[in-house]
């Protein structure tokens, strides 16, 4: 008979905190910018000023080269130098204008840098609606979150009052190949079924069961908490393909097919019976197949061993002129 596992422990999965509302900001960056070109401005414009005065006393004799203040002067006029240079005349006493030269340009750079300044300033303006613009909808995705938030702790709060059914079904098939002269009898069939579902819960922990039965000759279990599931789904899964092998034969072949849906008390119980014996006859074999209001009350648990994949939109109502589409899952183990 089939022997229970042991479950692999899961780790509760960390729900997102409350977002801080923020948004790129790069009206700062272009102000930043912007302030370091004006002191760059003054700079070269106080520098500037400094440089014609000095080359003023430099020619009217009243400093020379050697002086002290020079040093703070050379390394703008070795720059001057590279494209202007004083070349004195013998014989003729002429002005060494590498200092105005200096000034003038360092002057130019002060103009252009105006300019630059002005155009960043306009950046500046263009970056702080943008700036504008991006927080309102950084907001705006907030209030989104946290109505999402808020909707989550309600389903979370429901969910611990929820519970869930399960219902069954085993599909027999002789093996093609080995079809015995008569095929087996309704009655073979449903002895077969007997003994596999008697084999299940005798295999099954049944203490969380508020209520077992058979539905059109299927086996229903009606969990009392949805925080159950992944125990269930590990040890029934371990003990339908353990069973699946033990009552297969070379002649034989088992199969089971399985729904799952959310239940609470106040819930027609064979409504919700209906929708997975509708699910049983897509014949989606096994597989632990779950409707959307499960998916939905399973993925507001803090703790989940599965991931469900979409299997499609179907039409789960019993009765074919009445639509009643919804998207079913199966279950997969999460990797």
């Amino acid at each position: 008979m089939a022997n229970a596992s042991v479950r692999p422990k899961t780790t509760a999965k960390k729900r997102p905190k409350a977002p801080t509302v923020k948004a790129k900001q790069t009206a700062k960056t272009f102000a930043m910018l912007k302030n370091i070109i004006k002191a760059t401005q003054v700079f070269l414009g106080f520098y500037g000023s400094a440089n014609l005065l000095f080359w003023l006393a430099y020619t009217a004799k009243i400093v020379n080269l050697e002086a002290g203040w020079y040093l703070v002067f050379k390394p703008a006029w070795a720059i001057v130098n590279l494209f202007y240079q004083y070349k004195p005349v013998e014989g003729r006493e002429d002005t060494d204008f590498t200092g105005v030269v200096c000034a003038i340009c360092l002057i130019v750079m002060t103009v252009v840098l105006k300019s630059v300044t002005e155009y960043v300033a306009e950046l500046e303006e263009q970056a702080k609606i943008e700036d504008a613009k991006r927080l309102e909808r950084a907001k705006k995705r907030a209030m989104a979150v946290k109505r999402t938030n808020v909707k989550t702790k309600a389903n979370v709060k429901k969910s611990n009052d929820s519970g869930f059914v399960f219902l069954l079904d085993i599909d027999i098939k002789q093996v093609s190949g080995f079809i015995q002269e008569e095929a087996l009898s309704p009655e073979e069939v449903a002895k077969i079924k007997t003994k596999f579902f008697t084999a299940l819960l005798q295999n099954l922990n049944l203490n969380q069961v508020v209520q077992k039965g058979y539905y059109k000759k299927k086996l229903f279990l009606v969990y009392k908490s949805i925080s159950y599931f992944d125990d269930f789904i590990f040890y029934t899964r371990e003990t339908l393909n353990s069973l699946s092998k033990e009552f297969t034969r070379p002649t034989l072949r088992i199969d089971f097919l399985v729904g799952v849906n959310t239940i609470v008390p106040s819930d027609d119980l064979r409504g919700k019976l209906d929708v997975l014996d509708t699910i049983n006859k897509l014949s989606l074999k096994n597989e632990f197949i779950c409707t959307q209001s499960m998916r939905d009350m399973y993925e507001c648990t803090p703790k989940q061993a599965y991931r469900l994949a979409s299997k499609g939109v179907y039409n789960l109502s019993k009765n074919l002129n009445v639509s009643n589409n919804q998207e079913i899952f199966s279950l997969r183990e999460v990797q």
